[in-house]
């Protein structure tokens, strides 16, 4: 079996008509059940082709350890959810717990766009940890997995998904074209003689089953 990384973002946190708001480290939300059905559908997408992963790694949170536990669920897989504190979604300081209205009153439109459209943190906010420690632990936690001979699937957040896809680029391997990655998708990066090449990116779990079946 190839090794294979599935970097996935949780499911939703916000039920329809709830006041949505950015979601950091200190907003420990549960996943909605739409939530758990996104994890469900994205390890029905694995038992699909017949994967089950080798190792299943989660960030601290509820709304990720739920998604990975439901993944284990469809696969049936026997490994327990690894927790890693490098997958703790941001603190973003005074941006945490607002909406997007409330960020454009302190922040302005231009700081919120750079911030959902190139990942540009905002000037006079604190994101927590830092640029390059976030980058870092990318780096840390993708070297540790080369020496994979499966599938490991690590589920995350918005803000380390976003370094996952700058280090990536910095990596030259093959880029995406956005390092967004919308809740309940995932990403597929391939582990090759030159480095992790990305196979796909904010992939819904359609999009998954049919590049996991053409990997293998």
């Amino acid at each position: 079996m190839k090794p294979l990384v599935i970097l996935c973002r949780h499911g939703n946190t916000f039920e329809k008509g709830d006041k949505v708001v950015m979601v950091g480290a200190n907003e420990d939300l549960p996943l909605t059940a739409h939530g758990v059905d996104q994890a469900r559908s994205v390890g029905r997408a694995l038992a699909s082709v017949s994967v089950t992963p080798e190792r299943i790694i989660s960030g601290p949170l509820k709304r990720t350890k739920v998604f990975a536990e439901q993944v284990i669920a469809e696969t049936k897989a026997t490994a327990p959810v690894e927790i890693d504190p490098r997958l703790v979604e941001f603190d973003y300081g005074a941006w945490s717990g607002l909406s997007n209205e409330e960020i454009i009153a302190l922040s302005g439109q231009e700081a919120l766009d750079a911030w959902q459209e190139r990942s540009v943190r905002p000037a006079g906010i604190t994101f927590e940890p830092s640029t390059e420690q976030a980058r870092a632990d990318a780096r840390a936690l993708l070297q540790e997995l080369e020496s994979l001979s499966g599938i490991c699937v690590v589920v995350t957040s918005n803000g380390r998904l976003r370094e996952f896809g700058t280090v990536l680029t910095d990596s030259a391997s093959a880029t995406p074209h956005s390092c967004k990655v919308k809740t309940g998708h995932a990403c597929v990066l391939e582990k090759t003689a030159g480095g992790w090449l990305v196979r796909g990116w904010d992939l819904n779990a359609e999009a998954l089953a049919s590049i996991l079946a053409s990997v293998f």
